[in-house]
């Protein structure tokens, strides 16, 4: 299966010196883009888990979905939010929600975990659809995390001039990434 290769293929050059010591970057940032089709979701949340486990260095899998959880927990916890909705309705939720879903918090709690690891492996980035865009939030990472590789593993394309989550819903142009 093609899927399995390129993880493989992906998981041995991420484990190579080279890789973590950023060599060959010149003056860009350390971002990566591993993107898939979005039927292969479980595999590689799976593997992605498998392979962190296991390096030689210090990485750190920082789901996207579970942080904004984290978030919320800031602000009366998920059964606030239940209960928000019910009551008000869903687009009320998100106009309520939004300022707490802002890149900049996210952004900053990204740069919070990252700042002992080696490597940062981002997920999720489906599961938050709408609520949070890749093109800002790799964007604005890029002010706060600049010394450690971070990887993005993307459920759609990423073409080097821009994003297309699930192969479906195109973004604003991001070329700031590395393709991998």
């Amino acid at each position: 299966m093609e899927i399995e290769k390129k993880l493989e293929h992906f998981f041995e050059e991420v484990k190579k010196d080279e890789f973590i010591q950023m060599r060959g970057l010149g003056n860009e940032v350390p971002y990566f883009i591993f993107d898939y089709n979005p039927h292969y979701e479980l595999m590689v949340r799976n593997s992605v888990k498998y392979h962190a486990d296991k390096m030689h260095v210090n990485v750190k899998v920082l789901n996207l979905f579970d942080m904004i959880i984290d978030l919320f927990e800031d602000i009366g916890g998920v059964e606030g939010l239940k209960q928000f909705e019910e009551e008000q309705g869903t687009e009320e939720l998100f106009e309520a929600i939004l300022p707490t879903l802002e890149e900049e918090q996210l952004v900053e709690r990204i740069g919070e975990e990252s700042e002992d690891a080696q490597i940062v492996f981002v997920t999720g980035i489906g599961s938050v659809f709408k609520l949070v865009s890749t093109h800002e939030l790799l964007n604005q990472l890029h002010a706060r995390v600049t010394n450690t590789p971070v990887i993005i593993f993307y459920p759609g394309e990423y073409t080097g001039q821009g994003l297309k989550l699930f192969n479906l819903f195109e973004s604003n142009g991001y070329y700031r990434a590395f393709s991998i």
